[in-house]
C-alpha cells in the first residue's frame, strides 16, 4: 500500500464498521433428539435429498467436460448439518458436499489432465464451482427448510472421507454413514477444557481492541486534510491496524485447516475450537470486517494503477490448470 490513504478512506466509508455483536456458532449448541427431518428419515438420508444433491454435481461435471461414468467420484455431506446440532439458529442451514476422486480412474476417463497435480485440479474445480454452481444452490429447499449447499473437491480425500478427519459424513454414493454423528452432552461446551476458552478469550480481546482503534483512526482519517501530517499519521496507523487484524484473522482461519489434516484431530481439535469460539464471540466477524477493508483498498489501488486488481496466486493457478485442460 502506498501513502495514498484515500483508498482506505473510500473502502472504510463503503463498509460497515467492525462489531463483535451478534456472533454465533452451532458448534456449542445443544443437540436435538433427532437428525434434521427435512433431510433424514430416522438415520437414513431421504432419497430425494441425495438425488437432488448428486444430480446438481453430475450436471456440473458434465457441463465442464469431466468425462466417464463418474466411477471415479466419491461424495459425502459432511459437517454439523448432518449431526444432532442441525437445529442451531444460524439462518439457512449449511450443507457441505465434499467429494474426492480416485485419481487413477479419473485420469483414465479424462486423459487431458495427465501431468496436473491433484492440488491444482482442485484449485481449478473449486474456483469454477464457487462461480458457477454455488449461486444456484445457495437457497436450496428441502422439506420446509432452506439450505446453503456448497460443493468442494478435497485433494487427498480419495475414496475415504476419514482421511480429512471429518466431524460426520454421509456417503451419497453408497447411501450410508461413513462417519456417524457423535453423541453429545446437553451442553457441548463441557467437552472442552477451561484453558481453551481462556486462550481463545485473547482473540476476542485483541479483536475488540483492534476494532476500537480502527474506528478511531478511520474517523481521524476522514476528518483530516488530505496530504496533511495528520492525514499521513492516521493513514499509517490505520495501515498497521488493518495489517494486524488481517494477520490475526488468517491465523485463526487458515490455522483451522490443520485440524482436518492427516495429523489433526478433526472437529474437536483446538484449532477448530478456536475458529468456532471466535465465531461465537464475534471476534472472527470483526477481524474479517477490518481485513475486508484492506482487501478492498488494495483492489482499488491496483485497479487505478493497472486497470484491474491483481489476481491471487490460487486464481492464477486455477486459470493455468484450465488452459492446460483446454490445450491452450
Amino acid at each position: 500500500m502506498t501513502s495514498d490513504y484515500s483508498f482506505y478512506r473510500r473502502a472504510a466509508a463503503a463498509s460497515p464498521e467492525p462489531s463483535l455483536e451478534g456472533g454465533a456458532s452451532g458448534y456449542f449448541s445443544a443437540p436435538a433428539d433427532t437428525l434434521d427431518p427435512n433431510l433424514f428419515n430416522g438415520e437414513r438420508m431421504k432419497p430425494e435429498v441425495r438425488a437432488r444433491i448428486m444430480v446438481r454435481l453430475f450436471e456440473w461435471l458434465e457441463a465442464n467436460g469431466f468425462n466417464g461414468d463418474h466411477n471415479w467420484l466419491h461424495a459425502w455431506v459432511a459437517g454439523s448439518g448432518v449431526t444432532y446440532q442441525w437445529a442451531a439458529s444460524r439462518g439457512n442451514g449449511d450443507l457441505d458436499v465434499l467429494f474426492g476422486i480416485d485419481f487413477t480412474k479419473f485420469l483414465a476417463a479424462n486423459p487431458d489432465w495427465h501431468g496436473t497435480p491433484e492440488t491444482e485440479l482442485a484449485m481449478h474445480v473449486n474456483s469454477r464451482l464457487k462461480e458457477d454452481l454455488w449461486p444456484l444452490t445457495a437457497k436450496t429447499k428441502f422439506g420446509s427448510g432452506h439450505y446453503e449447499v456448497t460443493y468442494f473437491l478435497n485433494p487427498g480425500t480419495g475414496t475415504d472421507i476419514r482421511n480429512i478427519n471429518a466431524y460426520a459424513a454421509y456417503d451419497l454414493v453408497n447411501d450410508k454413514w461413513s462417519i456417524r454423528p457423535p453423541e453429545l452432552p446437553a451442553d457441548p461446551r463441557t467437552l472442552y477444557p477451561h484453558e481453551w476458552f481462556d486462550v481463545a478469550d485473547y482473540d476476542r480481546a485483541a479483536a475488540d481492541g483492534l476494532s476500537s482503534r480502527y474506528k478511531a483512526l478511520t474517523a481521524r482519517l476522514s476528518g483530516a486534510q488530505e496530504g496533511s501530517a495528520a492525514w499521513h499519521n492516521a493513514g499509517a496507523d490505520l495501515h498497521q491496524v488493518i495489517a494486524q487484524a488481517s494477520a490475526l484473522f488468517d491465523d485463526i482461519h487458515l490455522g483451522r485447516r490443520g485440524a482436518f489434516a492427516p495429523q489433526g484431530h478433526g472437529y474437536g481439535d483446538y484449532r477448530n475450537f478456536r475458529w468456532q469460539q471466535g465465531k461465537a464471540t464475534g471476534a472472527v466477524q470483526a477481524l474479517n470486517a477490518i481485513a475486508t477493508v484492506g482487501r478492498q483498498a488494495r483492489a482499488g489501488e491496483e485497479t487505478e494503477m493497472y486497470g484491474a486488481p491483481i489476481d491471487p496466486a490460487e486464481v492464477v493457478l486455477a486459470r493455468a490448470a484450465l488452459f492446460h485442460q483446454n490445450g491452450s
